[in-house]
């Protein structure tokens, strides 16, 4: 079992250092629920102003999803995953990599993101 898991941690490196980074589009379009507790709030905009004024993006725009949408494409991809975690249990990260990359119709190489800033606390400071 544990011989398993090293074999899919080794592959999702290889695909990694295969496809490598790729540069950053210029402008960035977000597509967003219509929330104003998550979304519409005044962090989230200074962090998309703060995205162009680090030169990050040239540009942000940011849509919202009308009133009452039912299904996105994001909507879609999280549904093919919740039908696969059905099929099987995953207890670890790996599991549910492997899970996400196999439940998808087209290629696609989850990352796992080790360190998060708090923007809303710092954001409050500066």
């Amino acid at each position: 079992m544990l011989q398993g898991k090293l074999q899919c941690i080794h592959k999702l490196h290889t695909l990694n250092q295969i496809v490598g980074p790729k540069p950053l589009l210029k402008n960035l379009l977000l597509q967003m629920d219509n929330c104003v507790k998550d979304n519409k709030n005044r962090h989230l905009l200074a962090f998309l102003s703060l995205l162009t004024v680090r030169d990050v993006f040239e540009e942000v725009k940011l849509g919202f999803l009308i009133v009452g949408h039912t299904h996105e494409d994001i909507d879609g991809c999280f549904g093919y995953l919740s039908k696969k975690l059905r099929e099987e249990n995953n207890y670890i990260l790996v599991d549910l990599m492997k899970a996400f990359m196999i439940s998808l119709k087209r290629p696609f190489i989850p990352q796992s993101i080790h360190e998060i800033l708090y923007f809303k606390s710092w954001v409050l400071v500066v």
